[in-house]
């Protein structure tokens, strides 16, 4: 459909800080000495919208989120020591909420399009901040556009979009518990497992548990010998 361009600052640590307003809230912040690192996000997790929205908000979850991809706004790297109230657990629990949104809609149009033209069909929603570039990448071909998400956040709402509407869907690795996508242009949609790792990892685990379990024919045995002694 389209290519998401994200490159995106990471830092080392992030740690929790109480705010003054509202009360009983915190921020997420870099930690004090750590350092950034410029990474690509959406190539490290093809699911990540899925990811983020499955979070529950709880300051456990939401501070593993951001030691993995970041803050969802705050990017420029001046800005990560002073995020304030912009990065708030209530602020990303609302955010969170958004991308469910998201996901919802971008579904209920693929399984029921009358239903989702009556609930939404003269309600736009505005999906994520971003530019538009023409992008000249290679000698040998012409001009593309490019669309640059302006912040996480916004790229995550334009990676549902793009999944869910191209017919793809985020599910559970049954192994790991990573989400992943199956469908058109992703793995088979009978597909359990995000890799090839985790289903030998899998199967492994349950010939190792298989052959530490007795036998029935070795059950019967021992009761045979058992009653055998016993006489």
């Amino acid at each position: 459909m389209f290519e998401i361009d994200l490159e995106w600052p990471v830092a080392s640590q992030y740690v929790l800080r109480p705010v003054q307003s509202p009360k009983r809230d915190f921020a997420i912040y870099p930690a004090k000495d750590a350092t950034i690192i410029w990474r690509r996000p959406l190539e490290q997790n093809p699911s990540l919208y899925a990811e983020f929205a499955k979070l529950n908000g709880s300051k456990q979850s939401c501070l593993e989120f951001a030691q993995k991809y970041g803050l969802l706004i705050i990017g420029h790297p001046m800005n990560l020591h002073d995020p304030g109230k912009l990065e708030t657990l209530r602020m990303w629990r609302r955010q969170i909420e958004v991308v469910r949104d998201v996901i919802w809609r971008c579904e209920l149009s693929r399984t029921n399009p009358a239903e989702a033209f009556r609930q939404f069909g003269k309600k736009d929603k505005l999906v994520g901040f971003i530019e538009l570039h023409l992008s000249m990448k290679s000698p040998l071909s012409p001009l593309s556009l490019d669309v640059r998400a302006q912040s996480l956040l916004s790229a995550m709402e334009l990676q549902a979009v793009q999944s869910i509407l191209s017919g793809r869907r985020s599910i559970q690795c049954i192994e790991c518990s990573t989400p992943f996508e199956i469908g058109t242009g992703a793995r088979r949609s009978l597909s359990k497992f995000c890799s090839s790792r985790c289903k030998d990892n899998y199967h492994n685990r349950l010939k190792a548990l298989k052959a530490r379990q007795p036998s029935p024919q070795g059950s019967a045995e021992r009761v045979v010998r058992t009653r055998i002694m016993e006489k």
